[in-house]
């Protein structure tokens, strides 16, 4: 009987792992709000932000999901809205935020869309 717990529990930590990384190797895209915000300040990654950088915030939950700062902070995300599109770096925390959306800096979101508009549809994924 202990023999066949130990075999299911590397399979169980086999399917676990699994399930974690495929969205991100298959470039799953993000629907979400996107919005923006005034970033001269220091962020949750512990950068200087400024509203000419491309840089945004990801959500307290999305942060929460994928373990924290140390798996958030520095990475790279592709976001695109009515054909148009941005890279940005992941700097700080969005604790208004649905799961998706992404809070850019002032300079990033014009990429997308005027700042007048203040919200916007988005795709996302990690690059």
């Amino acid at each position: 009987m202990v023999g066949k717990l130990v075999t299911l529990f590397p399979f169980l930590f086999i399917a676990t792992a699994s399930a974690m990384t495929v969205p991100e190797k298959r470039q799953v895209q993000n629907p979400g709000q996107g919005t923006w915000f005034n970033s001269n300040a220091v962020g949750a990654c512990g950068v200087f932000e400024s509203d000419s950088d491309h840089i945004v915030a990801v959500s307290t939950q999305l942060r929460q999901f994928l373990g924290g700062n140390g798996n958030t902070c520095g990475r790279r995300i592709t976001a695109s809205s009515g054909g148009r599109s941005t890279t940005v770096t992941v700097t700080d925390v969005c604790p208004g935020c649905g799961l998706t959306d992404l809070d850019f800096s002032p300079a990033a979101f014009q990429d997308l869309a005027p700042l007048s508009v203040g919200r916007i549809n988005i795709d996302w994924v990690f690059s």
